[in-house]
Parts: C-alpha cells; structure tokens; sequence
C-alpha cells in the first residue's frame, strides 16, 4: 500500500497537468536541487533564439517560473526585490496550448485563452514562435492601492522596471540549470497580445523573454 500511494499521486499529478489546455494547470514545487553552482550559470548565460518546439515539463516550467517570482520566504516575499513591498509585476506564461496567467500564491498557471498565442508577443521574430513558453511581464498599476503610501506614476514605472530586470535574469539563470536557452524581447505585439490575453488598457507589457530547448 505505502508503494501504491507515490504512484497513485504522480498518475493524479500527470492527470491533471496534461490537460492544460482545458483549465489551470497545477505546477509541483520548484526543485531546489541543482548541481550548476550560480557562478557557472551567470558564465553559460547568453541570449538564444535557435529554438526547437518542444515543450517543457511541468517540474521545469515550475522552476522557470519560481525564479521569475516565485514565494520564497515565509512572509510571502519573493524570489525579486519590490518596492515599499508592492509586487506590481505579474508574469504571463504563452505556451503552445494557451496564455495562462502565473498564480504566486498557489504555484499554479490560471488559464486566460486556449490556442498557440505565442506569435502575439513578438512583432515578427520567427524564432517566437518554437519557444517552449514566452514569459510576458506586465506592470499592474492597481497594485498600488494597497501601498502604505502610493509613489508618484514615473516612480512606479521605475520600480517595475527594476524588478522586472531581477525577473528576467533569475530566469536566465534557471534556464541555464535545466539546459534551456532564453532571449530577452522587447519587440512585442503590445494590442494583440492586450486582446488576446484580455489585459485591461491600464497594464503595461514591459518585456517578454523566451524560454526553451536549443538546438
């Protein structure tokens, strides 16, 4: 019986992950366990952009998005500074088989629109488009109303800036432990990608980066 139930979890595990298309997609805890030391990561990092459409894992989309902002301390602070403790950055994830916004608190991948939608972060690099998953980072203003005291709107942009650059390098860095290659953009579709993925006209798209296997 105590063999049955590890196998019983993983078989729910891929069950319920291998339909993301239908729904959310529940990721597994990120693996902590890497044998690249960061030192040798910040020395393999370069920008890729000879990608092979295939997809990712679960355990490595779980990395790559953890890195990104991902809780890692038990306030729920995360893996990127935020100013005044404001995370006003969120993360979308543009797969084969969907947009899914990244859910920090629950490590799972909300589902916003089914279909290959990866050509509308870019406005014309082919390369795009055999990305395993292109990370779109967007500025949400409204995460200020809970700020102790609320910066001026340039001040924001700047912050979101700042944290966004640790995103897109915590990224770059994971990617390089699991053998990815990644391409920061910020040649992006902006109004495509806002219809598509249903942005309201306030959200700002940053930056995108592309993550995947290399050739």
């Amino acid at each position: 019986m105590k063999k049955f139930l590890p196998a019983l979890a993983m078989a729910l595990f891929v069950a319920t992950t291998s339909c993301a298309a239908q729904g959310d997609m529940i990721l597994p805890p990120p693996n902590m366990n890497d044998k690249l030391s960061v030192m040798d990561a910040l020395n393999q990092r370069q920008s890729s952009r000879n990608f092979v459409d295939k997809n990712l894992s679960p355990a490595q989309l779980s990395k790559i998005l953890w890195a990104a902002n991902g809780i890692n301390r038990a306030d729920g602070k995360r893996t990127v500074p935020a100013a005044i403790g404001i995370y006003s950055v969120e993360v979308y994830a543009v797969t084969k088989e969907g947009i899914y916004l990244y859910d920090v608190d629950n490590n799972k991948l909300k589902l916003i629109a089914e279909g290959d939608h990866r050509a509308t972060t870019t406005t014309g690099q082919s390369f795009v488009s055999k990305a395993a998953v292109n990370l779109v980072y967007v500025e949400t203003p409204a995460a200020w109303e809970s700020a102790r005291r609320t910066p001026p709107r340039d001040s924001q942009i700047a912050f979101a800036n700042i944290t966004v650059g640790a995103m897109i390098q915590s990224v770059a860095l994971a990617a390089e432990t699991e053998g990815l290659g990644n391409c920061v953009r910020g040649s992006i579709n902006r109004d495509e990608f806002k219809k598509v993925a249903n942005l309201s006209a306030e959200k700002n798209i940053l930056l995108a980066q592309s993550v995947g296997y290399v050739k």
